[in-house]
């Protein structure tokens, strides 16, 4: 049986993410979040996944997560960029988690923060666009 939205829903499922102003690019990376840390002095190593990107902007991304990210929360990232050799040590908000087949489709929002490489993702995100 089909289903159909209404404007409504399409609506709600759509614009769930278009909160940013700067444009997406649709490039080829690698993400890899670290959804618990690794403890001082815990031999346990820190619980990393591996996500594909959706798109990317100068200051968030959407990926597919195959676990629930807490809304919210505050990540420590890296996105490999294969085409560019190089890849960026980053620190991200959950702003919103969508179920989406077996995944979550999930928005995240890149905090300017110390110690990350923030500038130069910026930097790499504006030669992108001219």
């Amino acid at each position: 049986m089909v289903t159909s939205m209404n404007d409504e829903d399409l609506k709600k499922y759509f614009d769930i993410d278009e909160k940013r102003v700067e444009a997406r690019l649709n490039v080829d990376a690698d993400i890899y979040i670290e959804t618990v840390s690794r403890e001082p002095g815990d031999d346990r190593p820190a619980h990393v996944v591996q996500c594909e990107c959706v798109d990317l902007s100068a200051n968030g991304l959407q990926a597919y997560v195959d676990e629930p990210l807490t809304q919210g929360a505050i990540h420590s990232l890296i996105i490999d960029l294969p085409e560019q050799n190089k890849n960026f040590r980053l620190t991200a908000e959950v702003r919103w988690v969508k179920p989406y087949k077996s995944d979550y489709l999930t928005g995240l929002l890149l905090y300017d923060s110390d110690g990350t490489e923030i500038v130069d993702w910026k930097f790499l995100m504006s030669k992108y666009l001219n």
